[in-house]
């Protein structure tokens, strides 16, 4: 029996706010069922005038209609790109020339967020020009990216920090001030749930020149405790570094495998030791890749530091390569140094590495404690630009099961 064709497949797209929607329509042509006649007999094929008018779908009119798309028009009264041409106001008026008003070259579904408005003039010919300034979503059609970190307080590194102390002979006083201050620098780790050991590579003892510290953080008479350990070692004003490398069968086993590694050495003289081969050696021992140098040094000259013999510049290039703190060895307040000091390790070890570059000025920190509603964190936390992070002063860390989630605008997507 004999068939007739289909006519191809009219295809509809309908485009709405620059997001396509497509559908396939099939128009049949007439019934596609036997017609009565046998395709091998040409006796049997039908005049012309046998096919019936209901049969013959060949004429255009019987073909229906396809639905008309609505055309979205630009709105002349938003500031939005209405019709999603990625252009804004084209094609309107305005008046007078040099005058300015707000755009953004997206429909105004999509502006939301750190999404902020552009501007655009009335040029001479009475048209509004291009629009300029605006920040517009990413190709995910965000405004903001938000990353969020879970667990923030008991998920944090441990912490070692190794000390070492010139207990030479112009060094009676700075021995006394780190005797006195241990313990508060202890604390302030103690008191961030930090999970910290110390470890004092110096002359052990209660006499002049010597460290002996008191409970919480060391035992009964100068013993160790459970965060502390001492490496009986006298240390000269020019051998800091030597002793750390060359004593580190002392406390190596107290060391956590996967700690957060500090040095902090006290001095009023130079190193002996050069920072490049101190670098070297003590990356050799393993563990100490990303280690932190901490000095309590001098500093200029002896008009800038009176009780220092000399400049601690070995100790300095540690410390500026690392990042890590300083402070002068003449300074009469001792106490705020080790405060810092451990503070400084504390934030450390409590940041978030952010997968994007933020625009810094759109930085936003929320916390959500295990119990209450989130909240912005509008102070006690900074941004490290070399190391892509966040990190919370120890005062600003929360509570054990908090989760923190930064939200901010993408550098790649702000002009």
């Amino acid at each position: 029996m004999a068939r007739r064709s289909p006519l191809p497949a009219l295809s509809l797209c309908v485009v709405a706010l620059g997001a396509g929607a497509c559908a396939s329509t099939v128009v049949g042509y007439g019934d596609s069922r036997d017609a009565g006649f046998d395709i091998d007999d040409a006796s049997d094929a039908p005049d012309a005038d046998d096919v019936s008018d209901a049969d013959d779908a060949g004429d255009a009119d019987d073909v229906p209609d396809l639905p008309e798309v609505p055309r979205v028009e630009e709105d002349c009264a938003t500031p939005f790109d209405d019709d999603g041409d990625g252009l804004a106001n084209e094609g309107c008026p305005c008046a007078p020339a040099g005058a300015t008003q707000r755009c953004f070259e997206r429909p105004g579904s999509l502006f939301n967020g750190m999404c902020r408005m552009g501007a655009q003039a009335c040029g001479a010919d009475g048209a509004w020009g291009a629009c300029v300034g605006s920040w517009l979503p990413d190709a995910a059609r965000r405004c903001q990216f938000s990353e969020t970190f879970s667990d923030t307080a008991v998920s944090r590194r441990a912490v070692d920090i190794v000390w070492a102390l010139d207990t030479s002979g112009s060094m009676t006083q700075e021995t006394a001030y780190v005797n006195d201050n241990l313990n508060r620098f202890a604390s302030v780790m103690a008191a961030s749930g930090l999970d910290y050991r110390v470890v004092m590579v110096a002359r052990r003892g209660a006499g002049s020149l010597r460290v002996c510290v008191p409970p919480p953080l060391g035992g009964p008479a100068c013993a160790d405790n459970a965060r502390f350990r001492a490496v009986d070692q006298y240390v000269g004003s020019h051998d800091a570094l030597t002793q750390i490398v060359s004593r580190h069968a002392g406390y190596r086993d107290f060391l956590r495998a996967d700690s957060a590694r500090f040095f902090v050495v006290v001095t009023d003289d130079e190193s002996a030791l050069a920072a490049d081969e101190f670098d070297r050696r003590v990356r050799a021992l393993g563990g100490f890749d990303g280690y932190v140098f901490h000095s309590i040094v001098g500093y200029e000259s002896r008009a800038d530091c009176p009780t220092m013999v000399a400049r601690g510049s070995v100790y300095l290039t540690l410390t500026e390569r690392t990042r890590g703190q300083r402070a002068k060895v003449c300074a009469s307040d001792w106490s705020s140094i080790f405060t810092a000091f451990a503070r400084d390790i504390v934030s450390r070890v409590t940041s978030w590495v952010l997968s994007q570059r933020p625009r810094v000025d759109t930085i936003q920190v929320w916390v959500t404690p295990p119990r209450g509603a989130e909240r912005l964190l509008p102070t006690g936390w900074t941004y490290d630009p070399a190391m892509n992070r966040v990190t919370l002063s120890p005062d600003a860390i929360p509570e054990a099961g908090s989760t923190v989630r930064v939200v901010y605008r993408t550098a790649a997507t702000s002009p």
